[in-house]
Formats: structure tokens, C-alpha cells, sequence
């Protein structure tokens, strides 16, 4: 009798495990709202809520004037969107700039897609969709067209900006604790 009540206590356990793997718990929409570093490690993109989609804007970078390595002319000026398609922004300082735009989460697919991407490095705009690869990490894949056309980048997520951040240069909301309700401000009240 023992010996029959243990079997199905232990298969009621197993049961439950069997259940707890197959349920792919959901990633919620707000996973991404946060601070996340490039994988260069040279700037902080901040990703919060804008509506139904998400944005990302600069919020820290390593440089935030040109060395001399960019050449007597730039050397020790602001970095500047100098590549923008639009001749009128490029003197506008890339502090604070939305860099990432439109992305909707797709539950079924637990991906944000149908955004864009603003590649600094060479003035142009791509579509995108991230994925977490778990709480710290996203897959971001920009691409031209189809998926295939691009290139795929991992960033790391950050707690908070690094020593010496001038938080006067980041004029966005504080970071947002994706763990708290409703997403709201990080810390005490």
C-alpha cells in the first residue's frame, strides 16, 4: 500500500515536470524596456514604450567628442549625426538620438519586428526585429528587404549607466525596472 501510494506521488511529480517544460512561459511585451549595451560597448540604448511599439535612444556613449584619430577638424568637437540622408540634421549632436523605432511585439513569435533601425555609421535606415535570447541578452537583426540581406548583433542588458555618465547629456526617462509593474522607474519613490 505504501509502496502504491509512492508510485503515484511520484508520478504526480512527474507530471508536473513533464507540464513545466512543456509550458513555454510567454515573454512579456515590456522585456525589452530598459538599458542595453551595444555589443562594441561603446554606447547605452535605452528602449521604452512609445504607444503599442517600443523606441530606442542613446542614452550614454563611451565618445562623445571626436579624438584625433577623426582628424584636425573634428578633433575634440561633439560626435554629430554627420552622416544623416538629411543635410539639415547632421549638426544635430547624437545625444539622446532615437536610433531604434516602431518595433510591435508579436507574441506568438516572441519577437519585436516591424520597427527600424538608424545605423549611425553610415547615415542608413533598416528594418529589424529583436528577440531576447534571455533577460540580459537581445538578438537584434537589421536587415534590407529580407531578413537574409542584413547582419545580427547581441546586446547586454545594463543595471545602471556607467561611472562618470552625465546624466544633464541624457535627457530621457530614468531607467525603467522591466520586473515592476507597469514597467515604472527603478529605486525607491
Amino acid at each position: 500500500m505504501i509502496l502504491a501510494a509512492a508510485r503515484r506521488l511520484l508520478l504526480a511529480f512527474a507530471a508536473l515536470f513533464c507540464a513545466s517544460l512543456a509550458a513555454d512561459p510567454a515573454v512579456p511585451a515590456d522585456g525589452i524596456v530598459g538599458d542595453w549595451m551595444v555589443a562594441t560597448g561603446d554606447a547605452i540604448i535605452r528602449f521604452a514604450r512609445d504607444g503599442d511599439s517600443y523606441d530606442g535612444h542613446i542614452v550614454w556613449q563611451l565618445h562623445d567628442t571626436y579624438g584625433p584619430e577623426d582628424g584636425p577638424e573634428l578633433n575634440g568637437k561633439p560626435v554629430l549625426d554627420r552622416h544623416n540622408p538629411d543635410p539639415a540634421l547632421r549638426s544635430h549632436t547624437v545625444d539622446g538620438l532615437r536610433m531604434i523605432w516602431a518595433l510591435r511585439y508579436d507574441a506568438d513569435e516572441q519577437e519585436w519586428s516591424g520597427g527600424h533601425v538608424y545605423d549611425l555609421e553610415d547615415g542608413h535606415t533598416y528594418r529589424c526585429r529583436i528577440r531576447l535570447v534571455d533577460a540580459d541578452h537581445l538578438h537584434l537583426r537589421g536587415y534590407f528587404g529580407i531578413s537574409l540581406l542584413g547582419g545580427s548583433t547581441v546586446w547586454t542588458r545594463v543595471r545602471m549607466l556607467p561611472a562618470g555618465s552625465n546624466p544633464a547629456r541624457t535627457p530621457l526617462v530614468p531607467p525603467v525596472d522591466p520586473a515592476r509593474p507597469g514597467g515604472g522607474p527603478s529605486g525607491g519613490s
